[in-house]
């Protein structure tokens, strides 16, 4: 979508950033691998199949994705903020700075995506009003509720197991429902994928944990379900 494609999000770990033409080689490399193919449930694309899609991303307002940079290999190409657009004790909004897309591509390690669609009508129907109004204090109140099937893959095998899997995936959340008005997340995991299970499990677990922790946070009316296929 036309709204993240110039928007970095910078966590502990990992750096989120919007998925440009620049990054397309390297992501169609990564999708040769039959066991990521497997692993994501997707298709194998042509280049020129990848480039559209590509467009596909930036343009799609139901589609919202960011490139995983490692954060230990990008760092110091990302300009200090103290503007406090996200600001939290997961991850901040720092500009992109000149040629910042072109001089992190070694960076690369994996995507998050959302696909966004409007909210069940029995969950829009459950929400009070002084629920609907603590998240008109957080959100734009032209942006209506929605609901989000989340992705996430690490690509490069040697950041696997570091903790970057589960901070993006929340980064995504508090985005999404910060920015996007999505308070209901899914996730679809393969039933043989062990990691991903621990992974989104922990995820809910640590998003739970800031829900309770701060209840002024439109998380609070976050649900999030785990599907297996």
């Amino acid at each position: 979508m036309r709204l993240n494609y110039e928007t970095s999000l910078s966590g502990g770990k990992t750096v989120l950033c919007p998925y440009h033409f620049e990054h397309i080689e390297k992501y169609h490399e990564w999708m040769k691998s039959p066991f990521l193919l497997e692993m994501t449930g997707s298709e194998p694309l042509s280049y020129e199949e990848e480039v559209k899609m590509q467009q596909t991303w930036r343009d799609d307002e139901e589609k919202c994705t960011f490139i995983l940079l490692s954060k230990e290999l990008c760092e110091k190409y990302l300009i200090p903020t103290t503007d406090d657009k996200i600001e939290n004790e997961v991850c901040n909004e720092p500009p992109l700075g000149a040629d910042f897309i072109k001089n992190t591509l070694d960076a690369m390690i994996g995507d998050v995506n959302l696909f966004l669609s409007k909210e069940d009508n029995e969950e829009s129907e459950s929400v009070t009003d002084g629920d609907q109004n603590d998240m008109e204090n957080h959100c734009d109140r032209r942006i209506e509720m929605k609901q989000a099937e989340l992705d996430l893959m690490v690509a490069e095998e040697n950041f696997r197991g570091k903790g970057i899997g589960k901070e993006a995936a929340c980064m995504m959340m508090i985005y999404g429902a910060e920015k996007l008005g999505v308070r209901k997340f899914t996730v679809k995991i393969k039933e043989e994928n062990t990691a991903s299970r621990h992974l989104f499990e922990n995820v809910r677990n640590t998003v739970f944990g800031m829900i309770h922790g701060n209840q002024s946070s439109p998380l609070y009316l976050l649900m999030f379900s785990l599907f297996s296929h």
